[in-house]
């Protein structure tokens, strides 16, 4: 943002809450966020002033990061204000001001489809940089100890050694892909070398590239029956209790958006039992909105499966099942 960005910075605590955000938020401590609602996944840390954040929920909008967003004072006023760059230049533009009034805010030029192209490219390298998952190693270990035995899948890779927040260490590759089946986003899930969550990361989780409505995580080949849930650990829990293949959209906003394949018949919907119950409306909404697409037409069977306790997901009810046993 150039000369703006100089002129804001150190300044965020005084912009945003005019744009709309409540300043109860801007602190240095886990509370509520303004974008996605969470209850203590945020933190407005504002390092050297850049406005900086991070949100560990993941926002579920246009610009959303999913599971572990964050980002600067800009981004942030993109993601409330669910607005392009220029537009969030131009409101932060009209509450810093400019000495001459006379002359228009000077916009930032931006080649957005360059950026997509090299947005797309990193994603790329990225899931080709990660390596087929093997028995003992990080990725195995780790998968083994969520959900017990699992069956190899060509949507997961690991990595031996990536690179995040100053620090190298293995991690998880997820290929989300679009409603066509072309990759188009990359989940990093953090470990350790005995394939354990990785520790002191602010977001375990990381997603590059992007992650359009429709898509998901193909954890399975199907035939007329497929589940959807959230997580990929929750989806593969699904499958080890009830034997249905099953995809991951990633989050709540994601799921009730996704789309099936051609060809099945039986959508199960896995959601999570949220204690705010964003979860159950997530899975509730994608089974009405793909029970309206049919017109009561008998082809397109819809369930909706969610754990009985409250705060669980699927793969809570596997760990406490015991079946995760390897």
């Amino acid at each position: 943002m150039g000369n703006l960005a100089d002129r804001a910075q150190g300044r965020w605590r005084e912009i945003l809450p005019a744009l709309g955000i409540d300043a109860k938020a801007l602190v240095n401590k886990h509370g509520p966020c303004p974008v996605c609602g969470g209850k203590d996944r945020f933190r407005f840390d504002d390092k050297n002033g850049s406005g900086s954040w991070i949100c560990n929920q993941g926002h579920g909008g246009e610009h959303d990061k999913a599971a572990g967003s964050a980002g600067n004072g800009v981004s942030l006023v993109m993601d409330f204000k669910q607005c392009s760059f220029p537009e969030a230049a131009r409101l932060i533009e009209g509450i810093v001001g400019k000495a001459d009034n006379d002359r228009p805010p000077s916009m930032p030029v931006v080649d957005e489809e360059q950026a997509a192209r090299e947005r797309y490219q990193q994603t790329i390298a990225l899931w080709r940089s990660g390596i087929a998952i093997r028995s003992g190693d990080p990725a195995d270990l780790y998968l083994r100890s969520r959900v017990g035995p699992y069956r190899p899948t060509r949507a997961l890779r690991l990595i031996p050694e990536t690179v995040f927040a100053g620090r190298s260490m293995p991690a998880l590759l997820s290929a989300f892909v679009d409603v066509h089946g072309e990759l188009c986003g990359v989940q990093r899930t953090f470990l350790t070398a005995d394939g354990q969550k990785a520790k002191g990361i602010e977001a375990p989780r990381w997603n590059t590239g992007t992650l359009p409505e429709g898509g998901a995580i193909r954890l399975a080949s199907h035939d007329n029956t497929l589940g959807i849930a959230e997580g990929v650990e929750t989806a593969l829990s699904a499958t080890a209790l009830y034997g249905v293949p099953c995809w991951a959209a990633l989050n709540a906003g994601r799921l009730e958006a996704w789309e099936p394949p051609e060809g099945v018949r039986n959508i199960v919907v896995f959601g999570d039992a949220d204690l705010n119950y964003r979860g159950q409306q997530a899975a509730f909404n994608l089974a009405h909105r793909l029970s309206r697409k049919v017109q009561g037409k008998p082809e397109l069977v819809v369930q909706v499966a969610i754990p009985e306790e409250l705060a669980t997901d699927w793969n809570d009810v596997l760990r406490k099942s015991g079946q995760r046993a390897a």
